[in-house]
């Protein structure tokens, strides 16, 4: 995935922070409480991954993660775009596992690597279809300890599709995806709809 030539670094608040690192609310708006595990983080350090994706790595607070697994083949689904592999079985569910880089790059994926592997991430909390994304990464990922107040946010003048932000962690490029609009893009390429959100009781 291509990092943008011209990074202009953006000043946060810290609540704005710790919901970007939260993967919370699409379009640049932060929302303390739409935690992709649930709740709001309330401290200032939180245990993250970061998965290799190439030039960048995707963030995520380690506790959206449900497992990471060798790279099996995807079973194609008709009429998706390039960047939508297909679904594969896990856990007796269909989990569509798409690459991230080649959905924001715009192009068509990378051949894919003897390291590569799917990381199986919790979409969005009530999604009744999609409860899970499987998302191709380049490498086995790495547990890093993020002080999100110390976050460089470098901006995205892209405005890319599943980005919340940019940032710099440990003196590495990396991006915060946005998990909802990301759940909503691969629902709508998997089965041509949007996801199906449970009422709350």
């Amino acid at each position: 995935m291509a990092v943008p030539r011209e990074r202009k670094a953006t000043t946060r608040s810290p609540q704005e922070r710790r919901s970007a690192v939260n993967g919370s609310a699409a379009r640049g708006q932060a929302v303390g409480s739409s935690a992709v595990n649930g709740a709001a983080i309330t401290v200032p350090r939180v245990h993250c991954t970061l998965a290799p994706l190439g030039e960048v790595s995707l963030l995520l607070p380690t506790s959206s993660i449900a497992e990471v697994i060798e790279y099996l083949t995807p079973m194609p689904v008709t009429s998706a775009p390039e960047w939508l592999l297909g679904q594969i079985e896990w856990e007796n569910r269909q989990i569509p596992v798409f690459s991230f880089a080649a959905l924001v790059a715009g192009s068509a994926p990378s051949p894919i690597t003897p390291k590569a592997r799917i990381m199986i991430v919790k979409s969005l909390s009530d999604s009744a279809r999609v409860p899970y994304l499987g998302i191709l990464i380049n490498d086995i990922p790495r547990l890093v300890s993020v002080n999100v107040d110390e976050l460089n946010h470098t901006g995205d003048d892209r405005k890319s599709l599943g980005v919340f932000c940019h940032v710099d962690v440990q003196e590495q490029p990396a991006v915060i995806p946005d998990l909802d609009r990301l759940t909503h893009l691969v629902t709508h390429a998997a089965y041509g709809i949007l996801p199906i959100t449970q009422t709350p009781g």
